[in-house]
């Protein structure tokens, strides 16, 4: 007996292939640039920072960015947290604001608690260079 194939089922497989290329199509370009772990500490005339955030922006792609944590240590990530950065030489930039929130309302911030010239990557003279196998990264700040 042959093999009969409906046209409801034809049209199914067509649909079902249809939808597999598509996803294979999606996958595809949700590769983003290759990352590699990336971690350092900031400190502030050779102390910690203890608070505040650093954003690290590569040549070209997304910028890494991470909260620094009371000892002043950082981990970079570019999609999720502590995912790691983009390879290659990045302009970096630190923010560390005074929290002024009160009791109840949403959070604030006040003035700067570094020079504001690190808030911004063209004045903040700070450069990474992101590399695998790298060892931690060291932010000296100055006031």
């Amino acid at each position: 007996m042959p093999w009969i194939v409906s046209e409801s089922r034809r049209a199914f497989w067509g649909h079902a292939c249809l939808a597999l290329m598509c996803g294979a199509a999606v996958a595809g370009c949700r590769r983003g640039p290759t990352l590699v772990p990336a971690e350092g500490r900031v400190v502030l005339d050779g102390q910690p920072l203890a608070t505040g955030a650093i954003m690290v922006q590569p040549e070209a792609g997304p910028a890494a960015q991470a909260r620094i944590q009371p000892d002043g240590s950082f981990r970079l990530g570019t999609f999720d947290p502590e995912d790691g950065a983009i390879p290659g030489t990045a302009a970096v930039r630190i923010i560390c604001r005074q929290e002024v929130t009160k009791p109840g309302e949403e959070r604030a911030f006040g003035r700067s608690l570094i020079p504001e010239k690190y808030a911004r990557f063209e004045s903040s003279g700070l450069s990474v260079e992101i590399k695998a196998g790298m060892a931690p990264l060291l932010i000296e700040l100055s006031q």
